[in-house]
């Protein structure tokens, strides 16, 4: 392809999700834009094979806006050209994870209506039983269907309020959901993180290695994107690999989830000493409970003032952030609402609860999604006049920080009480031997939920469920300290790092 032959005139920036390469390939075309395995695309040349994703899906495979198109895959770089270029035609793109069951993608391809599928050649036979499904391959043959579309009628900007995408929840409390969600939002999105991270400038290199196939990987890696800076990304996650690039000074900025920050705290001595090379304005930390004790051996390692904890969700991307100069301040908080987005926290009647008080979360942003894909009942009862209620459960102080006790269907009634398993865990995380903890309830005669424990030990450590249970003594009352409390090497988690409670309630209570 020659590069050369694709010039980004002004009218083609647009309001979609595109419109920050297009923007950077007429403000700095040579820069990179995209770096993967020894591979760099400049924004001129990133743009250009957008254009021709775009051109694809119009003029060769005559899809049209409102059709759906799912790629299937790991992190690689035509992941981030084909949700863009798709998109800039109006098609919407679902991103189920590249390690989902059959039956699973089988639910997923037929709730979002797919018309084709995306994949590598060693993914492919996963698709033989859908019959009816086109799948293009992501191996030589997408190559060859770019180098044959024509630039000479460019495809145009989508409509700005249109689903572009359509990522799927990851179901750790039930079937998953594809959360539609438009280039206004997202745009809107990439706009407040540079604004609240200050690590997503045009001067900045984001390190990604997280799931594009979720939304968190994906938000991040195109927010780099959208804000003019150069996006580094990685087929997957691994902790020393991760490390050596960190330590190589060309990477400013990383998108973790609590699990990564643990498993780069846990390589060998030597490795760590690399971070003398770290040149980092930024790590964020978000989509699962960040421990205290976790957060802090991670200030110490990384350093004072580059940490960002955040909450949110699919469904709006990021509802608020706290600044790296607050975590010792506000302990245990997840910032107040980022600009332009409300946050409050509301009692089972909705009305509004006092500062300290537990209660659901509810969100209102302009990055709000359009709704669950052909799912009325579900979006129904997620919406109400603009707010989102988000599944979680939380107070604020009188400063309006957020704190996350769990997720309402986490919350375990025990004996008539409510007891939020995250504290249970932030309790056991703070045992010396103790690496990892799940808290789940499960069915009991006398109590009708009782608390079981899972807890995995730190590596050369042992201890027993009787010094846990001492250790809970100390810091919780009675009706809070596990009854159950079992080991296992590690916890359940789906590919986003989430870990599976429903799995492991379910295999604790058929034991």
């Amino acid at each position: 392809m020659n590069a050369g032959a694709f010039q980004v005139r002004e009218a083609l920036v647009g309001a979609d999700i595109t419109s920050g390469v297009m923007a950077g390939a007429l403000r700095h075309p040579d820069k990179p834009a995209l770096l993967f395995e020894g591979r760099c695309l400049s924004f001129a040349q990133l743009a250009e094979r957008i254009q021709r994703v775009a051109a694809l899906a119009r003029d060769e495979l005559n899809l049209v806006p409102g059709d759906c198109v799912a790629i299937y895959a790991p992190n690689c770089l035509p992941y981030i050209e084909l949700v863009a270029g798709l998109s800039r035609a109006g098609v919407m793109v679902a991103t189920p994870t590249h390690r989902a069951a059959k039956m699973e993608l089988q639910q997923i391809l037929n709730n979002c209506q797919a018309k084709m599928v995306f994949c590598p050649d060693d993914l492919g036979g996963n698709l033989e039983h859908l019959d009816s499904l086109s799948v293009l391959s992501l191996d030589a043959e997408y190559e060859d269907m770019l180098a044959r579309q024509s630039l000479d009628q460019p495809v145009p900007p989508a409509d700005a309020e249109a689903t572009f995408c359509i990522p799927y929840t990851s179901g750790t409390t039930g079937e998953p959901k594809g959360v539609m969600l438009s280039h206004h939002c997202r745009s809107h999105l990439f706009a407040a993180m540079a604004y609240h991270f200050r690590c997503l400038s045009a001067e900045d290199q984001h390190l990604c290695f997280a799931p594009l196939a979720h939304g968190g990987g994906y938000g991040f890696a195109m927010a780099s994107i959208f804000n003019g800076g150069t996006l580094e990304l990685m087929a997957a996650f691994d902790p020393a690999h991760v490390m050596a690039r960190l330590a190589s000074g060309e990477v400013t900025s990383v998108f973790m989830v609590p699990t990564h920050v643990h498993q780069i705290l846990s390589l060998p001595d030597d490795l760590l000493a690399q971070r003398k090379g770290f040149r980092l304005n930024g790590i964020v930390v978000n989509a699962a409970p960040f421990a205290r004790t976790l957060k802090q051996s991670a200030v110490a390692f990384f350093g004072e003032g580059i940490i960002h904890e955040c909450y949110g969700c699919t469904e709006v991307g990021i509802a608020s952030a706290l600044a790296p100069e607050l975590i010792e301040d506000k302990p245990g908080s997840v910032g107040p609402a980022i600009r332009g987005t409300e946050v409050i926290v509301r009692r089972e009647d909705r009305s509004l609860a006092e500062p300290g008080e537990i209660g659901d979360i509810w969100v209102k942003s302009p990055t709000l999604f359009n709704g669950y894909c052909r799912n009325e009942a579900a979006t129904a009862d997620a919406l109400d006049d603009g707010w989102l209620l988000t599944g979680d459960m939380g107070a604020t102080d009188h400063d309006g920080f957020l704190s996350i006790m769990d997720r309402r269907k986490d919350m375990v009634i025990s004996g008539g009480i409510n007891i939020y398993p995250r504290e249970i865990e932030e309790v056991l995380l703070r045992h010396g031997s103790v690496a990892e903890a799940a808290v789940v309830g499960v069915p009991d005669e006398k109590w009708g939920e009782c608390l079981a424990a899972v807890i995995v030990a730190r590596p050369g450590y042992e201890v027993t469920a009787d010094e846990i249970e001492a250790h809970c003594r100390q810091f919780l009352g009675g009706y809070k300290i596990p009854r159950r409390i079992t080991f296992e090497d590690e916890l359940i988690r789906n590919p986003a790092g989430k870990v599976m409670k429903r799995t492991i309630k379910a295999q604790l209570s058929s034991t």
